[in-house]
Protein backbone atom coordinates (compact mmCIF):
# COMPACT_ATOMS: atom_id res chain seq x y z
CA UNK A 1 0.00 0.00 0.00
CA UNK A 2 1.30 3.51 -0.99
CA UNK A 3 1.74 5.87 2.14
CA UNK A 4 0.21 9.29 2.12
CA UNK A 5 3.60 10.69 1.48
CA UNK A 6 3.95 9.17 -1.60
CA UNK A 7 1.13 11.08 -3.19
CA UNK A 8 2.72 13.79 -4.51
CA UNK A 9 1.12 15.20 -7.73
CA UNK A 10 -2.26 16.92 -7.97
CA UNK A 11 -4.38 15.74 -10.51
CA UNK A 12 -7.66 17.15 -11.84
CA UNK A 13 -9.81 14.95 -13.40
CA UNK A 14 -12.32 16.47 -15.54
CA UNK A 15 -15.61 15.33 -17.58
CA UNK A 16 -16.71 16.91 -21.37
CA UNK A 17 -19.28 19.70 -20.55
CA UNK A 18 -19.95 20.67 -24.10
CA UNK A 19 -23.15 20.82 -25.78
CA UNK A 20 -23.55 19.57 -29.25
CA UNK A 21 -23.71 22.03 -32.63
CA UNK A 22 -26.47 21.94 -34.92
CA UNK A 23 -24.91 18.81 -36.66
CA UNK A 24 -24.51 16.91 -33.19
CA UNK A 25 -20.67 17.53 -33.23
CA UNK A 26 -19.28 17.90 -29.43
CA UNK A 27 -15.41 19.79 -29.78
CA UNK A 28 -13.59 18.04 -27.10
CA UNK A 29 -10.25 19.70 -28.33
CA UNK A 30 -11.40 23.18 -26.60
CA UNK A 31 -10.30 23.42 -23.09
CA UNK A 32 -13.16 25.76 -22.22
CA UNK A 33 -15.30 22.31 -23.18
CA UNK A 34 -14.09 20.44 -20.15
CA UNK A 35 -15.03 21.00 -16.50
CA UNK A 36 -13.72 19.61 -13.25
CA UNK A 37 -15.35 16.55 -12.20
CA UNK A 38 -13.11 15.51 -9.10
CA UNK A 39 -9.40 16.54 -7.60
CA UNK A 40 -7.37 14.43 -5.94
CA UNK A 41 -3.57 13.70 -5.22
CA UNK A 42 -2.18 10.46 -6.62
CA UNK A 43 2.07 8.51 -7.39
CA UNK A 44 2.24 8.58 -10.88
CA UNK A 45 4.29 5.70 -12.66
CA UNK A 46 5.74 6.09 -16.15
CA UNK A 47 5.63 3.02 -18.98
CA UNK A 48 7.33 4.30 -21.76
CA UNK A 49 6.24 3.34 -24.90
CA UNK A 50 4.11 0.28 -26.05
CA UNK A 51 4.33 -2.56 -23.37
CA UNK A 52 1.07 -5.02 -22.71
CA UNK A 53 -0.73 -5.94 -19.43
CA UNK A 54 -0.49 -10.27 -19.05
CA UNK A 55 -1.92 -10.65 -15.68
CA UNK A 56 0.47 -7.51 -14.06
CA UNK A 57 1.91 -5.55 -16.59
CA UNK A 58 0.63 -2.92 -18.88
CA UNK A 59 -1.52 -2.70 -21.65
CA UNK A 60 -0.88 -1.36 -24.74
CA UNK A 61 -0.71 2.51 -25.21
CA UNK A 62 -0.69 3.06 -21.71
CA UNK A 63 1.81 6.02 -20.45
CA UNK A 64 1.33 6.54 -16.91
CA UNK A 65 -0.57 4.64 -14.21
CA UNK A 66 -1.96 6.74 -11.19
CA UNK A 67 -2.10 5.33 -8.05
CA UNK A 68 -4.88 7.90 -5.70
CA UNK A 69 -6.28 7.33 -2.68
CA UNK A 70 -10.22 5.86 -2.83
CA UNK A 71 -12.73 7.96 -3.50
CA UNK A 72 -16.62 6.95 -4.19
CA UNK A 73 -16.32 10.23 -7.06
CA UNK A 74 -12.98 9.24 -8.05
CA UNK A 75 -13.75 5.66 -8.46
CA UNK A 76 -16.63 6.55 -10.93
CA UNK A 77 -14.39 8.11 -13.28
CA UNK A 78 -14.62 6.86 -16.86
CA UNK A 79 -12.84 6.72 -20.09
CA UNK A 80 -14.87 9.73 -21.57
CA UNK A 81 -12.68 11.86 -19.19
CA UNK A 82 -9.61 13.32 -18.75
CA UNK A 83 -6.97 13.30 -16.27
CA UNK A 84 -4.55 16.70 -16.22
CA UNK A 85 -1.24 17.41 -14.04
CA UNK A 86 1.27 19.79 -14.20
CA UNK A 87 -0.58 21.14 -17.18
CA UNK A 88 -0.23 18.01 -18.98
CA UNK A 89 -3.69 16.31 -20.42
CA UNK A 90 -3.75 12.55 -20.49
CA UNK A 91 -6.70 10.34 -21.74
CA UNK A 92 -8.15 7.74 -19.43
CA UNK A 93 -8.26 4.31 -20.47
CA UNK A 94 -9.10 2.70 -17.16
CA UNK A 95 -10.45 3.45 -13.41
CA UNK A 96 -10.05 0.49 -11.05
CA UNK A 97 -10.47 0.18 -7.71
CA UNK A 98 -7.35 -2.05 -6.61
CA UNK A 99 -8.83 -5.26 -5.23
CA UNK A 100 -12.04 -4.14 -4.71
CA UNK A 101 -10.55 -2.43 -1.78
CA UNK A 102 -11.82 0.93 -1.68
CA UNK A 103 -8.52 2.02 -0.63
CA UNK A 104 -6.86 2.73 -3.28
CA UNK A 105 -7.40 3.66 -7.30
CA UNK A 106 -5.35 2.72 -10.01
CA UNK A 107 -5.47 5.32 -13.54
CA UNK A 108 -4.13 4.02 -16.68
CA UNK A 109 -3.78 6.96 -19.37
CA UNK A 110 -1.80 7.98 -22.37
CA UNK A 111 -0.63 11.37 -23.26
CA UNK A 112 -3.94 13.15 -24.92
CA UNK A 113 -2.45 14.09 -28.54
Amino acid sequence: MTCIAQYDRKVVIKSLSATADAHGFEDNTDASNWTQYDISFASVKSKGGREFWKVDQVSADVSHVWLCPYSKTLAAATPAMQLVSESVTYEILSVIDIDLAHKEVEIQTKRAV
